[in-house]
């Protein structure tokens, strides 16, 4: 059960400084501290990740901070225990109302008679629900990526005493955000690794949490032996080279340049309008980009950040973008002019456009995040099936709740494609 008695808090002294934190319930050695701006904290959350994650330092955070998608709120807590931080954990508050998410798309979808949410959930009682399905999440982690970006903890931290402090210090939160008359339904702990998880969820179980398998997530390892593009063709089967020079040959009239912070300031409405036309063109789309994100992310991330623009006859058709974050480069948000893909093979050519920066740029893996699964194994992805955890604080049951998450995770029929040589196919995702 949720906890409901108020916590009180007490002042500890951190460096010279005091620091208001809040007692764990189920972990009596631990405080946390809880701040709503990253600049509060930001000093020692910077010393706790450590350089070893770009999305969890606070040059990132503060981006998001500052140009959030509609209805998103942040938390940021620090982990104390004798005084001494030992961890952190970034949690995002956001409004869902599924059926605004799902109705932009849904009659079109319905015209060209695809699959869509509205028409899986036919029946009279889930049509009710979607109506109805209108709440804050707490999400312990960040729903504009695809991983494990949640919480760091020392290394003296073992996973079950992490998984403990994390769903502790989300009901700690819990109390603080019903002072401030932020109710909350559900906790959503995002994205593990199947394989690595086992003391997560075993953890969070016993607190009634609920394991929820979702859509997975495309990595690719780039060989050591990809020095240049035509390298990693040469690993292709000739079926999938062919269809790669087939792709190169269809989008032979695009003009692609990387563009500068000027150029994506001046360009700012169309490459906004371009990935509105993908977020909206998705089955479900819960939240869309502020639109100075992909300005904002270029100044303060730098060469870090590479924003490349397509052009046919000097119109902006589409563009992609990928960060690179200490040897995986994430390919980030993308957009497209629909009406160029077919003709150009636009989306295809962009992912191996990725695949090609990835290379050059010396990444060691790709983040190709959620959908297009198929498509995306067609270059080299693998998939990796992700956990996630949710608890309700009983204005959902557990009989339908599981209906938010079949809307938050539509399906994609799909059959994954192995596009190397047999000899050279048994590489492992790490």
């Amino acid at each position: 059960m949720f906890c409901s008695n108020n916590r009180e808090s007490k002042i500890i002294n951190y460096n010279n400084s005091s620091v208001e934190v809040y007692p764990l319930s189920d972990n009596p050695d631990y405080f946390v501290q809880i701040s709503k701006n990253i600049s509060e904290v930001e000093s020692v959350w910077n010393k706790m990740t450590n350089n070893e994650n770009l999305f969890l330092q606070s040059t990132y955070l503060k981006i998001l901070e500052k140009f959030p998608p509609e209805k998103m709120g942040f938390r940021y807590l620090i982990y104390f225990k004798e005084n001494k931080p030992v961890g952190i954990s970034y949690n995002q508050i956001f409004r869902l109302k599924i059926e605004d998410s799902l109705q932009e798309n849904a009659q079109k979808e319905k015209e060209k008679q695809y699959f869509c949410i509205i028409s899986a959930i036919s029946d009279a009682v889930k049509k009710w629900f979607i109506k109805r399905a209108d709440f804050n999440l707490l999400i312990c982690g960040n729903m504009l990526l695809t991983g494990e970006y949640g919480f760091h903890f020392a290394d003296n931290i073992d996973s079950t005493q992490t998984a403990s402090l994390v769903q502790d210090s989300l009901e700690t939160l819990q109390e603080v955000l019903d002072v401030e008359q932020t109710k909350i339904s559900i906790h959503l702990i995002k994205d593990h690794k199947i394989e690595t998880s086992e003391s997560l969820k075993t953890e969070l179980q016993k607190d009634t949490y609920h394991p929820f398998l979702m859509q997975p997530s495309m990595h690719m390892h780039i060989r050591d032996n990809w020095t240049t593009f035509e390298e990693y063709l040469a690993d292709m089967s000739s079926k999938y080279r062919v269809r790669a020079k087939r792709a190169r040959k269809k989008g032979k009239d695009i003009i692609k340049r990387e563009l500068t912070l000027k150029e994506i300031e001046n360009n700012e409405e169309r490459i906004h309008e371009l990935y509105q036309m993908i977020a909206k063109g998705a089955g479900f789309n819960a939240f869309l980009l502020h639109k100075k994100y992909f300005t904002e992310l270029k100044r303060s991330l730098g060469d870090l950040y590479k924003l490349t623009a397509y052009f046919i006859d000097n119109k902006l058709v589409a563009f992609y973008t990928a960060i690179f974050n200490y040897g995986e480069m994430d390919a980030h948000f993308l957009g497209v002019d629909n009406s160029y893909n077919r003709t150009h093979q636009v989306y295809l050519n962009i992912l191996y456009d990725l695949v090609n920066k990835a290379i050059t740029g010396g990444a060691k893996r790709i983040d190709f995040a959620r959908t297009a699964l198929e498509i995306k194994s067609s270059v080299g992805a693998v998939a990796q099936d992700m956990l996630c955890f949710f608890k309700h604080r009983g204005t959902l049951t557990s009989k339908i709740l599981p209906l938010v998450f079949d809307s938050l995770n539509p399906k994609e029929e799909w059959k994954p494609r192995n596009p190397f040589k047999a000899i050279a196919s048994a590489v492992s995702v790490k």
